[in-house]
């Protein structure tokens, strides 16, 4: 998968795609990490993600923003990729599956606009967007093993996978044991697609251009 010899137009779109998810991958995980330790007796193990951002937190603001930022980006990078780019994707239907890799990015936007306390009818789209990201996520992430080639493909494969197991073991598992471990179930769901995204945008980048 190459974009268009003799296009640099296209190259350059691509790597400003690639650019967008890289910098979305690393916007969620950095500053994860930043609120978790701003959040006061936040636990890794039993809090889950959406902790850090619940109306009344410390972390409400900033875990909203760069969640927001996050997807905006994930939306951004991709639609570049699938509709401006004259990157070659080597599948039929490149527009229909692009809408694949587009979700998630919508999905972490709603989070970001509706925090998961909100206990009135609003509350359903954070579960939504949750749930787009999780499942579309997953699946888009196995999927990109037909659009990338070398060991990313592979490596591709692998993390799409631990995530998609991992969204039944979260919802099977008894209530006193996904309680004390939600927070580790869930970034065994949602890390592997975000570390994706950076690895995606870092090929990307990287792919050569036919010089």
């Amino acid at each position: 998968m190459v974009p268009e010899i003799g296009d640099p137009t296209g190259s350059s779109r691509v790597s400003v795609a690639g650019s967008c998810l890289l910098a979305s991958g690393v916007v969620f995980l950095l500053f994860t990490t930043v609120a978790e330790g701003l959040y006061p007796n936040y636990s890794v193990a039993s809090d889950t993600l959406s902790t850090l951002g619940f109306i009344g937190a410390k972390t409400f603001f900033l875990w909203n923003s760069q969640l927001f930022v996050t997807g905006l980006l994930l939306l951004l990078g991709m639609y570049i990729l699938f509709y401006k780019s004259q990157f070659r994707l080597g599948i039929r239907r490149p527009s229909l599956v692009g809408i694949l890799f587009l979700l998630p990015g919508v999905g972490a936007i709603l989070p970001s606009l509706v925090p998961g306390n909100i206990t009135n009818s609003l509350g359903i789209f954070h579960d939504v967007g949750a749930f787009i990201v999780f499942i579309l996520g997953g699946i888009s992430t196995v999927y990109s093993y037909k659009l990338t080639n070398a060991s990313l493909r592979y490596f591709s494969l692998v993390l799409g996978v631990v995530s998609l197991v991992m969204i039944p073991v979260y919802i099977a598992s008894p209530h006193h044991v996904a309680g004390s471990i939600s927070g580790t179930l869930e970034r065994l769901i949602a890390y592997p697609y975000f570390l994706w995204v950076i690895s995606f945008g870092s090929y990307l980048i990287g792919v050569d251009t036919g010089r």
